[in-house]
């Protein structure tokens, strides 16, 4: 066979020199890159694209046609026709095609678990009124502040992200904007493009160390993405945050509280992009964390926080009782009598407000009397807020135990120099069964969980770490501790968070079934698969310009599939043979897959119909697309530059 058929090379005099080779070696010896094209179908290269393509562009027509198919069903077909496209069109063999799909299928249950302890870890925070009294304090700090709820929330919702991922931070921080008084709709949009900045990492950078892990990838490459996509998310944070907050408040608005915007991005972003550099599981936490304590400082003490005198209109707006408010200074200030009581006014007028504020059609007044109601019971059960000597500070680190504790636990089980790391990744000693052609199960004393060689497949492998999956620890182990803490006050009983942890998780599975059965058909195995074949041509296509679309391929996965992670999973093979094939470093083009990828969550369908169904809004997703395409179009572009001035090369 002639090797010659295809090949990138950096000279004439190597083409000329590739034109006589008929081997890998010696074309390598004329500093050639060969892309052999034997592996594809028998229709040519077109029909190679096309083809590999087809799953994928039926995923996008699905989600975006009129009346669109929910993933539990558009996920599964693409992954069945990516299965016939496997053997009828690539004549794969049916061993390799079939074991693929089963490995997927294990695949899936990495993802599924940490999302069942996220909503674990959620439910139980709303269980035991740890979520309230967090929103409590929120409301009593920024009194009505537009920008200052916004830049709070938004340090909040990051570090959710780092804890939990999967779509959580714009479900549960938009109903968070609508509560201090913002527009649903508008507090929507907000956080599905909040949201877009923290997950690259997700939760404990699972669309890292997960997403790429098939690529076989080091550990100090893993960082180097981390770095890369943390330099790319803080120049556009800190571009696009201020044009993001005029949803929700006028520009002059915005402009008098810049210097206040720009302190609070680099209390959250700051400390995400230095951990970026040594850690690529903790940077939107640590993150996160930073920036809700520099943030509320800034707040407490009024740094470059601009008087707003319409807080107390705001407030008022759209009652219906003409509910009178007594002051309209921040509720946060110095007391007269140097009282050290936190104050509860800014409390007691901000719920007031949401009560009447929130109107939702014909059914104003049940819905009034249901907030009414619930109001009551989250104030009934944590009672008036304490002063310092009532024991205010001990009470503010029980209540957020479930955030420092889940980083507690993740650093001890993450950093290497504690040893703990290792121990919950032993693979020795081990026993195994046999189930016959199925494959051989092995299971370690660190409770590693593998099945090898997969229908005898070799190489066909899968393992599940038990306790270094962030599932049980850190997620199941706080929420126990949380509900032990407060077991005489529940809202809801564990056997009630178990079934709700059930219901969220009954649709998400089977889609995260169908898209890790997809990517696996995508990327097995070496030069046959159409992960392989896609990169390979259209890099020799589109040569350095594949960097233009790179970005964007990530974003398309987190469009059709609501994850980063499977994003990367997804189009995480085709990046890194393009990347071979155009010369530059690898890590580099990940980057940018990962930062397409995080970017992609503005306009997933499955995060809109979430972030929509919690504040109760009912309009067509293509409202809100409408408005995020544009945010999510310029933060990849931002994206883009930054790496190509910074980081990538072509050899």
């Amino acid at each position: 066979m002639s090797f010659n058929d295809r090949y990138n090379c950096l000279d004439e005099a190597a083409y000329a020199c590739a034109d006589l080779c008929e081997t890998l070696e010696a074309c390598a010896a004329c500093k050639c890159v060969v892309l052999p094209t034997s592996t594809g179908g028998d229709w040519g290269d077109v029909m190679d694209v096309f083809f590999c393509l087809m799953p994928i562009l039926f995923l996008v027509y699905a989600t975006i046609k009129p009346n669109p198919l929910p993933t539990t069903t558009s996920l599964p077909a693409a992954a069945l026709l990516m299965y016939l496209v496997r053997l009828m069109y690539l004549q794969s063999d049916p061993i390799l095609a079939t074991g693929s799909v089963i490995l997927g299928l294990h695949e899936a249950l990495t993802p599924l678990s940490i999302m069942a302890g996220a909503i674990t870890l959620f439910e139980s925070m709303e269980a035991t009124y740890c979520l309230p009294y967090m929103m409590r304090e929120i409301k009593a700090l920024t009194a009505g502040h537009p920008i200052a709820e916004a830049m709070l929330i938004f340090c909040f919702a990051y570090m959710v992200e780092g804890a939990s991922g999967f779509g959580t931070p714009a479900a549960l921080g938009a109903p968070m904007l609508v509560s201090v008084g913002h527009p649903p709709m508008e507090s929507v949009v907000t956080l599905l493009i909040f949201n877009t900045f923290a997950t690259v990492w997700g939760a404990v950078g699972t669309p890292i160390w997960f997403g790429f892990g098939s690529l076989g990838l080091t550990d100090d490459e893993y960082s180097d993405i981390s770095r890369k996509a943390a330099a790319c998310l803080a120049v556009s944070g800190v571009i696009l945050i201020p044009a993001v907050l005029t949803l929700l408040t006028p520009w002059s608005v915005v402009r008098a509280n810049l210097l206040f915007i720009f302190l609070s991005l680099v209390t959250c972003v700051g400390p995400s992009v230095a951990i970026a550099f040594v850690s690529y599981e903790f940077p939107s936490l640590i993150g996160g964390i930073a920036g809700c304590l520099g943030t509320a400082l800034l707040i407490q003490y009024k740094v470059g926080l601009a008087e707003f005198k319409g807080a107390k209109r705001r407030s008022d707006s759209g009652h219906t009782s003409g509910s009178m408010h007594k002051e309209e200074e921040s509720p946060v200030h110095d007391n007269d009598n140097n009282d050290t009581s936190p104050d509860n006014e800014g409390v007691e007028e901000q719920e007031e407000a949401n009560l009447e504020q929130v109107e939702l059609g014909e059914d104003d007044n049940s819905n009034e009397m249901d907030v009414n109601e619930e109001i009551a019971q989250v104030e009934a059960a944590l009672g008036p807020r304490k002063s310092f000597s009532e024991g205010y500070l001990s009470e503010l680190v029980l209540r957020t135990f479930p955030i420092w504790g889940v980083v507690l636990l993740l650093i001890l089980t993450r950093v290497e120099q504690i040893g703990i790391k290792e121990q919950l990744q032993k693979r020795e000693p081990y026993f195994d069964i046999h189930f016959g052609t199925w494959g051989t199960f092995r299971l370690s004393s660190a409770i590693v969980f593998q099945l090898r060689d997969i229908l005898g497949y070799p190489g066909l492998n899968w393992k599940y770490e038990l306790f270094y999956v962030p599932f049980l620890l850190p997620f199941v182990v706080v929420s126990a501790i949380i509900i032990f803490i407060y077991r005489k006050n529940l809202a809801t009983s564990p056997a009630d968070i178990a079934r709700t942890v059930t219901q969220r998780l009954r649709n998400p599975a089977i889609a995260l079934f169908g898209a890790l059965a997809l990517v696996q058909l995508l990327i097995r195995s070496g030069d046959a698969a159409p992960a392989n074949i896609l990169g390979t041509i259209l890099s020799d296509w589109f040569k350095e310009a594949f960097v233009v679309l790179t970005p964007l391929l990530g974003a398309l996965g987190s469009f059709f599939s609501g994850s980063t992670t499977v994003s990367n999973l997804t189009f995480g093979d085709i990046q890194v043979i393009a990347a071979e094939s155009i010369g530059t470093s690898k890590t580099s083009i990940l980057a940018l897959q990962a930062v397409g990828g995080s970017a992609g969550n503005g306009i997933c369908l499955n995060n809109i119909i979430a972030a929509c169904a919690v504040v109760g809004l009912n309009i067509g997703e293509g409202q809100i697309l409408m408005k995020t395409y544009k945010f999510v179009f310029a933060n990849t572009t931002i994206a883009t530059i930054i790496m190509l001035v910074l980081f990538i090369r072509f050899d």
